[in-house]
């Protein structure tokens, strides 16, 4: 009896603790399912509508978990980071506490371990076909596609190189320089993008770089031998007449060629960096940024 009085303790223990997550996935999860059913059922209006209470319930809860958030050089009222709960371009994005712009160029995005972890779960087949996500929180938030997937809305994130940071005490930190762009291309990165995870709660922020970077003449030349070895494939698949698996083939080709090229810019365009007076100061403005956060 006294076995089971404990054993009875500690599972009340452990429910409680874990109760505000799983209360709030169930409210979410809750309105996602209503309200597009109601969209699907043709009152998208209605939908919208009724999506504004359920986005105010859900920051309510989201704050509370969350808990005070502080940042110099950014808004001290948050909002909840879910673009949309309808199933249209901005769902799906990490639940958290969005202190920024709305475009999310320069944000800081508060959230917990826990929402993380669910997040990734949630997420390990999101984009069928085209790799999984991790789901150790340290290698996903060294990602690309993590942020691409968490925090973009209509572009995709792209790397072009690391940056050393470090976080305060037993606390994790990682950091890019990157480029939010809807095609690959000759272009230069813009934009700091990185993630602390300390204490229980994650930050994942992105802000623009100060510092002028320009394009690396060596590193477009280089682009330029792939975009022409792209342009060739392309031709050779517009031109052919053969049967759908030879195009096919000729398609995969080409798109391979493209990526191949955009990594191979962006290899290039890291390696230089490094030499260069900018890249110092991109390190420095990404540990300024860490710095702020409210790490304990």
């Amino acid at each position: 009896m006294k076995a089971f009085a404990v054993a009875l303790l500690l599972w009340t223990v452990g429910t409680a603790q874990a109760a505000p997550l799983d209360r709030y996935l169930a409210v979410r999860d809750r309105h996602i399912a209503a309200l597009n059913r109601e969209a699907e059922a043709g009152g998208v209006d209605s939908a919208s509508r009724k999506e504004a209470d359920a986005r105010r319930e859900l920051e309510g809860m989201l704050k509370a978990m969350v808990g005070p958030v502080a940042v110099r050089g950014f808004p001290a009222d948050g909002r909840i980071s879910l673009q949309t709960l309808l199933k249209e371009l901005g769902f799906g994005m990490l639940d958290g506490i969005a202190y920024g712009e709305a475009d999310n160029q320069r944000v800081v995005v508060a959230t917990t371990e826990e929402l993380l972890r669910n997040w990734l779960k949630e997420h390990r087949d999101w984009w069928p076909g085209l790799g999984r996500m991790p789901q150790d929180p340290r290698t996903a938030l060294g990602e690309e596609d993590f942020y691409t997937q968490a925090i973009s809305t209509e572009a995709a994130v792209a790397r072009f190189a690391d940056l050393p940071v470090k976080a305060r005490g037993a606390g994790f930190a990682v950091a890019m320089l990157a480029a939010a762009r809807q095609d690959i291309g000759l272009g230069v990165p813009d934009r700091i993008v990185l993630s602390v995870v300390q204490g229980g709660r994650v930050f994942v922020a992105v802000e623009p770089v100060a510092a002028p970077i320009a394009l690396i003449p060596a590193c477009d030349a280089l682009w330029t031998q792939h975009e022409e070895a792209a342009r060739r494939a392309w031709n050779v698949f517009s031109a052919s007449k053969q049967d759908e698996a030879t195009r096919e083939m000729l398609f995969k080709k080409a798109t391979g060629l493209e990526t191949e090229g955009d990594r191979a810019y962006r290899r290039c365009f890291a390696q230089r960096l490094l030499r260069e007076a900018a890249f110092q100061a991109v390190v420095q403005q990404a540990q300024a940024l860490i710095d702020r956060l409210p790490l304990p």
